[in-house]
């Protein structure tokens, strides 16, 4: 990797380009041994070798004649980062099959909040903004409401990226934020440029210190597990006490920014399918109020929920994995309502 990055630089100050082979992580949410993974998903098959770093494997990918080697460390149990070198379109195809479709694996969900909170460590130099309506039909929409945002934006400095979010803001267009550019600089030296993606890959243009990309993805993922953390402190269950039952934990409210048609949001959210993989079944209806018995198909955990014209509540039960907040709230940002909100008891989660 440390020559990967130090070819990248090169190739930046010779030919002005980089390499089609960037030094990236992706980081994976588990809720499993990486032994217990298959060695045969959709259609790859991939073999695991241990290394004297006893929390460190490598895995070979085989997809067809096309192989290729990837660098595990799960020294974190709950998140594992996958090294690699490979070209981009082949580690996405890898990574989208890995997280949708085998239990109890799960990319990052990072919601655009948690990209801006980055952006507060290092220098803004671009950014990645897709919003897309797939929950309403254009005819739901007035002649105000945007039903697609893409943005791409790279800077030699911070202000141009600053000067877009403020007018797009000002404007109440998305800012729904799929990735961020990062200089890290002491003095004059790149120690890197990272590019930090929504769903936990980060991938390095070029630096000098492959020490630093390292520990800036530990940092990463000390935020999301922050999070993760409260939220799984607000999983609701009974407890026995001497004097009866004690209830603990609390639900978390996503807020819309305007009125919307639960019909709609419930046929999108719980038909299992991709990005909010949520299945469930409507037990209780009334006049814009529903009730909704739901299975996260990322672990098989049993949620509820409540939805109605102006917000949804949700109740993780004890034990339930939290990364679905974070995927329902993500997902709810770039495809439905940029201006959506969540709450715990504490007040806003992002």
């Amino acid at each position: 990797m440390e020559k990967s990055i130090n070819s990248n630089l090169q190739s930046m100050e010779e030919k002005g380009e980089y390499s089609e082979y960037a030094v990236k992580t992706n980081i994976i949410e588990a809720n499993c041994a990486i032994t217990d993974i298959p060695t045969v998903f959709s259609d790859y098959k991939i073999q695991l070798k241990p290394t004297q770093d006893k929390f460190l494997y490598v895995m070979i990918v085989q997809k067809g004649s096309e192989v290729f080697t990837l660098y595990v460390d799960t020294f974190l149990t709950r998140f594992w980062k996958i090294y690699n070198i490979e070209e981009s379109s082949t580690m996405n195809k890898f990574i989208e099959q890995f997280t949708n479709n085998l239990l109890k694996i799960d990319s990052l969900w990072m919601p655009h909040q948690m990209l801006n909170e980055l952006e507060n460590l290092y220098t803004n130099i671009g950014f990645s903004i897709k919003f897309k309506q797939e929950v309403l039909e254009e005819s739901d929409l007035s002649e105000n409401d945007i039903s697609q945002l893409t943005m791409r934006l790279w800077s030699k400095g911070s202000n141009p990226a600053k000067a877009i979010v403020k007018l797009l803001e000002e404007n109440d267009y998305p800012t729904t934020k799929t990735s961020t550019r990062l200089l890290n600089l002491e003095g004059s030296t790149i120690k890197f440029l990272d590019e930090v993606f929504f769903d936990g890959k980060v991938t390095v243009s070029k630096g000098t210190d492959i020490e630093e990309h390292i520990q800036f993805v530990d940092h990463i993922i000390d935020k999301y597990s922050d999070r993760m953390n409260r939220i799984e402190e607000n999983r609701m269950y009974l407890e026995s006490t001497p004097s009866g039952f004690k209830n603990y934990g609390y639900p978390f409210e996503i807020k819309f920014s305007k009125s919307q048609k639960i019909e709609k949001i419930s046929n999108k959210l719980i038909n299992s399918t991709k990005p909010f993989r949520l299945w469930g079944i409507i037990h209780d209806k009334e006049d814009n109020f529903l009730r909704v018995a739901g299975v996260d198909t990322h672990t098989g955990d049993k949620f509820n929920m409540d939805i109605m014209t102006d917000y949804i509540r949700i109740y993780l039960p004890k034990n339930a994995c939290g990364n679905v907040i974070f995927r329902l709230f993500t997902n709810l940002q770039h495809s439905f309502d940029p201006g959506v909100t969540i709450s715990d008891e504490h007040g806003h989660l992002f």
